[in-house]
């Protein structure tokens, strides 16, 4: 019995741009694209904030000026929506019965859902949200295949 040599064939002609472009970047960067810097105006939360964000996409997901740019006020947006927040959490009940503490807290909540609004716009414009990245179809269809489990009642 005789072996058969196996050869590997090369595809033909010129090799693409964008070939040659991921293979010099699978040489520099182990096979993938750096993430992206946080501007270096960013406060701690908002660098927090930054790096969740840029590690839950893949990394080249925020490749232009544009969403880097829509990236950082999403950033600065979410980090201002959770000192709000907290700051809210922390308002003591006694102080909403003066008027000054009513009127401190329904500005408190007026500034955080500003913010929330403006985070929500922002995401769904770097197509964060399943709202933006899904259409009515798509999202009933992902919706249908996920594995179902007992509802607690139901144990």
């Amino acid at each position: 019995m005789t072996k058969k040599k196996v050869t590997k064939t090369k595809p033909r002609g010129r090799k693409s741009a964008a070939s040659q472009q991921t293979a010099s970047l699978s040489v520099i960067h182990g096979g993938a694209p750096p993430f992206p810097v946080p501007p270096g105006d960013f406060n701690k939360a908002e660098m927090e904030v930054w790096q969740r964000v840029v590690r839950s996409e893949p990394p080249d997901f925020f490749s232009t000026e544009v969403t880097l740019s829509l990236l950082g006020d999403y950033c600065r947006h979410r980090a201002a929506t959770d000192v709000l927040s907290k700051t809210i959490s922390e308002f003591k009940s006694d102080w909403l019965k003066m008027a000054e503490g009513a009127t401190r807290y329904d500005s408190l909540l007026r500034m955080r859902d500003r913010e929330a609004k403006a985070v929500i716009r922002s995401a769904t414009k770097l197509r964060l949200t399943n709202q933006s990245r899904y259409s009515k179809g798509a999202a009933a269809t992902a919706v249908g295949n996920q594995t179902r489990t007992a509802k607690p009642w139901e144990m």
